[in-house]
């Protein structure tokens, strides 16, 4: 495929294809991350900030290069995490402002773009530091205009200049001495190589896909760290979203430089993320206060983070923990609790889509409503499972692979197959969660909470039996239209159902296969039979988690989310939007609860 132009469209999808090479590579990236602090979690932070930019391209259907751009970058600073996300922040924005007016970019308007896109995430930097993602990032635009000339297309332009990026990336331990003692090369830096790694696969073959390993990886490699968190001279990392009109960035350095150390301060004049390790977080937030709107702020123990990676009494790295993406958890706690996925694939007649990586819940909706061909999903293949206990191999001793029903799908053979294949090499037991969506997203967390904990590899297992065992979920159904067309229902009993107004609700039975377990007239009255039915279930349990899923139907969600309020003591009750898995059959308008308890 040869790329001459970049338009909205093929930028929007080198992104996405970039953010899923960063993605697969967290664990890798936090093995190695030594600087500025040795905390193991810049492969993290990068994969939320690219996850975050992805979700924003993946909604926008902007086809000029300027506008895809711009939303790039609010998408980087709203969701940007830790000091390389705060880089990649400004690279965005500078990237951006580089295409500023631009429906389509040559390849000399690129070069020109990139060049502004390094010039502004150096600025952004309080205190510049070579042999990081600053350095890869100046010497791959370097690159860029100096195989200008030669490049035949986008293709042939990106894989010359990656080649030089992996050569300042190998270069990072000769700069920074840190790097050379640890034995590593520098995490965000290899971060920014294999976003570079994922554009580039794009450019050759015009597809989004998880990647091999390539000569820049590093396998199993781990950073030489001593177990010293006491020498982390400033201990929190600090970040807010300032939110305001006419924020002057450089009054804002001045002001917080004498906090700490590691600033970063990115954005516009009117929006601007600001990271800094500091012994004094309060004074950060008063300060930053006084320049907006006080958005998105953390403040992490990086000596507790440290302690936690490298100390003698830290948990180790012991299990893998592996789904597959009809496991509706909230958008980013995949990425934060370090779960594994195994995408679906969604195919909509001959266009095929990967579940969370190049297809959204809301364009999945869309399609749904206005696409011909209804869609069907596809089981992961046992290979997809193989590559990713391979990947956690390098990383883990052990997996634990808690899957889709078995009654609902072949999802759960694919993953004993691929279990069976690795079993020589990394032992993978793969679990039946018999439930899906946001049932399995409760079994699947409590499993994350787990391992969090401390808790021995038996200890989770028993946890996770356990919650197979005492998690209910409960949806109604808007319409039969969509369960006719998947084949669930006839079209005998989907017509006398919308002759009568009938809308189903639907459960699991304790084998993991879908039944009806009643069936009410109207939408008012089944949502009260619905909430009738969870108050039944759960009467008498103890401990109580709540989740509810929506397919487009965020009203009949927050009237569950309301009613679980009012009956229930309970700190939070997330609403995530329905998968794939179960929307392409209950269709838009469904929505349910989930509970788990004891």
């Amino acid at each position: 495929m040869s790329i001459n132009f970049l338009n909205g469209t093929r930028l929007k999808h080198a992104v996405v294809a970039g953010a899923q090479r960063v993605i697969q590579m967290q664990e890798q990236l936090n093995n190695i991350n030594v600087f500025p602090v040795a905390d193991s979690d810049t492969g993290t932070n990068m994969a939320l900030t690219m996850r975050s930019i992805a979700d924003g391209a993946l909604n926008s259907y902007d086809d000029t290069v300027h506008g895809m751009s711009r939303i790039l970058a609010d998408s980087a600073l709203m969701g940007a995490r830790g000091n390389s996300g705060a880089i990649l922040a400004q690279f965005f924005q500078g990237l951006s402002e580089g295409f500023d007016g631009q429906r389509r970019a040559s390849l000399n308007e690129f070069c020109r773009a990139v060049e502004r896109a390094a010039t502004c995430a150096r600025e952004a930097i309080a205190d510049p530091q070579e042999g990081t993602i600053l350095t890869v990032i100046h010497d791959w635009a370097l690159a860029t205009k100096t195989y200008l000339s030669r490049a035949a297309d986008f293709s042939d332009l990106f894989r010359q200049s990656l080649t030089a990026a992996t050569k300042s990336l190998q270069d990072t331990p000769k700069k920074l001495k840190i790097l050379a003692k640890s034995g590593v090369v520098d995490a965000g830096a290899q971060g920014f190589v294999h976003l570079l790694e994922g554009v580039q696969h794009f450019m050759e073959s015009g597809k989004v896909e998880r990647l091999a390993r390539a000569a820049t990886s590093f396998g199993g490699k781990r950073a030489k760290v001593e177990d010293a968190p006491e020498d982390i001279t400033f201990q929190f990392c600090t970040e807010a979203l300032i939110v305001g009109e006419g924020i002057d960035r450089g009054k804002l350095r001045e002001q917080l430089r004498p906090l700490g150390n590691s600033m970063i301060v990115a954005g516009s004049d009117k929006r601007v993320k600001v990271h800094i390790h500091t012994n004094s977080p309060d004074e950060f937030f008063r300060i930053a206060s006084t320049f907006g709107t006080l958005q998105s702020t953390k403040a992490e123990d990086m000596r507790q983070q440290h302690a936690r990676a490298h100390g003698k009494n830290g948990a180790t790295q012991t299990l893998a923990l592996i789904t597959d993406s009809s496991c509706d958890l909230p958008g980013d706690e995949f990425i934060r609790r370090h779960i594994h996925v195994v995408p679906v694939v969604v195919n909509f007649g001959e266009q095929s889509f990967v579940d969370k990586v190049t297809l959204t819940d809301k364009e999945f909706y869309k399609m749904l409503r206005t696409n011909p061909h209804h869609p069907k999903t596809s089981q992961p293949a046992p290979g997809d499972f193989h590559e990713i206990f391979k990947q956690a191999s390098e990383s883990y001793q052990q997996g634990l692979a808690i899957i889709l029903s078995g009654g609902l799908s072949g999802t759960l053979q694919s993953a004993q197959r691929a279990a069976q294949m690795m079993k020589d090499q990394f032992n993978v037991e793969v679990i039946d969660s018999r439930s899906v969506t946001i049932a399995l997203a409760l079994i699947v967390r409590e499993a994350a909470l787990a391992i969090e904990r401390g808790d021995t590899v038996e200890e989770v297992k028993r946890r996770v039996q356990w919650a197979v065992k005492n998690t209910r979920l409960f949806v109604s159904v808007e319409t039969m239209e969509y369960l006719v067309r998947g084949g669930r229902v006839s079209r005998f009993r989907g017509a006398i159902a919308r002759l009568l107004n009938l809308k189903p609700i639907l459960t699991l039975t304790p084998e993991g296969k879908v039944e009806a377990v009643a069936k009410t007239v109207g939408g008012e009255h089944a949502r009260k039979k619905l909430v009738e039915l969870v108050l039944a279930a759960a009467k008498g349990k103890k401990n109580l988690k709540f989740m509810v899923a929506h397919a487009e139907a965020i009203e009949t969600a927050g009237y569950y989310s309301a009613q679980i309020r009012k009956h229930f003591e309970v700190l939070e009750v997330p609403m995530v939007s329905v998968s794939p898995a179960l929307g392409a059959h209950a269709g838009p308008g469904a929505a349910g609860i989930a509970f788990l308890g004891e």
